[in-house]
């Protein structure tokens, strides 16, 4: 698997280090005979201009600065041809270079991954001319997606390789942070061309004030968004805190159980990477198993930390903490995400658990997950009344409860994370017991 892994950072690192430079130089050196004609020196110079005003009037996005560069570049090949675009790209990607920290490789990189763009758009553009019916706006539109697409990909393959990271990935996020902003501004670009072919350059003086007009409005509005999404993290990160807390305070009430909320909230975290969800989800899950015990702050110490076997009735009273846990996170008002965690991680695939006897899918799948880490922690921690149990034992005991007591592919997903870890950090998150939740106990005491 490793070596695969390998092979594939490889491959990328030599289509993006030889691959990108090799176009680089091809299209330049073949582009560059259609610029040194003496008419083009006009357009050349005008270009010139637009380009280095370009990379000084960003347009910012939520979570990225956008230049409008691509936008003249896209006009210059509707207009003018793949030339234009090539003299655009190497001035943008030079001055970049420059105004940040100059790396000949990565700006000679930049270049090739422009001008391989550039090269697609204006390929296409002359194949769809070639049929000479197609209209004017279904072209600039479909070659406005084909630019925004070429560059995404390409731009992301050299992004994911220096940065280390899955290609698609890269991708994905790129697209998200700013795919409408980017096919803005190049359906503006190609109006604008259209408008400088009917009505001459001076069509560019309302253009250039329509950008700078959208980069202000943006401006103001992305950097009114990013104060009021710091308030919200902020807010979060406060009830987290106060929430984690909460629930270190029970753990640390009982010194047989500290930890406890840490470690399922740690195993229901790998179950969830395991199956697949996705990191938002994964997230939520960690904070349900660190909350999943919430309740017992509403049972008395006498039962909670009671050295030996519970009667019936003391049984009943520590059953009710699900359902305590759920009504304070209710009450509360947030993090309505978490309840069924609180609320139904005592549930049985065989309907014969508490507080709401669930079956199957009926009990939602984060309380499903955090039934197995909740059980396999208890099992192999040390209580007043016996031993924890060995993994193995625990594992059996997994095995045993598969299908009636776990989900059964739930149950599988966990054996298996288990049994890939090496003995010694298996036997280290067993022991896992956070300083701030000894402290904890200390102040308690």
């Amino acid at each position: 698997m490793r070596q695969k892994t390998d092979f594939a950072v490889w491959i990328k690192g030599i289509v993006v280090k030889v691959g990108f430079v090799i176009a680089a130089i091809y299209i330049f050196y073949t582009s560059s005979s259609e610029w040194a004609a003496r008419e083009h020196w006009g357009v050349i110079s005008t270009y010139t201009l637009l380009t280095i005003f370009s990379c000084f009037a960003p347009v910012r996005i939520s979570n990225t600065i956008l230049t409008v560069n691509n936008a003249v570049i896209f006009s210059g090949i509707l207009l003018y041809g793949v030339w234009v675009g090539v003299w655009a790209a190497v001035i943008e990607s030079l001055i970049i270079a420059f105004l940040v920290r100059f790396n000949p490789l990565k700006a000679i990189i930049n270049i090739g991954q422009l001008l391989m763009t550039i090269w697609t758009v204006a390929f296409l553009k002359d194949w769809i001319e070639g049929f000479g019916t197609v209209s004017p706006i279904i072209s600039d539109l479909f070659l406005a997606v084909v630019y925004w697409f070429v560059n995404l990909t390409l731009c992301g393959l050299g992004i994911s390789y220096f940065h280390q990271m899955t290609w698609a990935r890269t991708v994905k996020m790129m697209a998200k942070g700013f795919t409408s902003t980017y096919l803005l501004l190049l359906i503006l670009a190609g109006v604008g061309s259209r408008l400088v072919e009917l009505y001459g350059p001076l069509t560019l003086i309302p253009m250039m004030i329509a950008f700078i007009t959208i980069s202000y409005v943006f401006h103001h509005y992305y950097d009114n968004l990013q104060r009021l999404q710091q308030k919200v993290e902020e807010v979060k990160s406060f009830n987290h805190n106060f929430l984690t807390t909460m629930a270190a305070s029970i753990d640390a009430r009982d010194r047989y159980t500290s930890g406890h909320s840490q470690r399922v909230a740690y195993w229901g975290r790998e179950i969830a990477r395991d199956i697949g969800l996705a990191e938002r989800k994964v997230e939520d899950v960690y904070i349900g198993g660190i909350l999943h015990d919430i309740g017992k702050i509403g049972i008395e110490d006498e039962i909670l930390n009671k050295k030996g076997k519970l009667t019936p009735e003391e049984y009943d009273k520590i059953k009710q903490h699900t359902v305590i846990g759920y009504e304070i996170i209710l009450q509360a008002g947030m993090f309505n995400e978490l309840l069924p965690a609180i609320r139904s991680h005592h549930e049985r695939i065989d309907g014969r658990g508490y507080p709401d006897g669930l079956a199957g899918d009926e009990i939602p799948l984060m309380a499903r997950i955090l039934a197995i880490s909740d059980a396999f922690d208890a099992m192999v921690a040390d209580r007043p009344y016996r031993k924890g149990l060995p993994v193995e034992e625990a594992l059996q005991e997994i095995r045993r409860g598969s299908g009636t007591q776990f989900d059964p592919i739930l149950a599988e997903h966990f054996i298996r994370i288990v049994q890939r870890l090496p003995c010694e950090e298996l036997q280290s998150i067993i022991g896992i017991e956070s300083i701030p939740q000894k402290q904890l106990q200390e102040a308690i005491r």
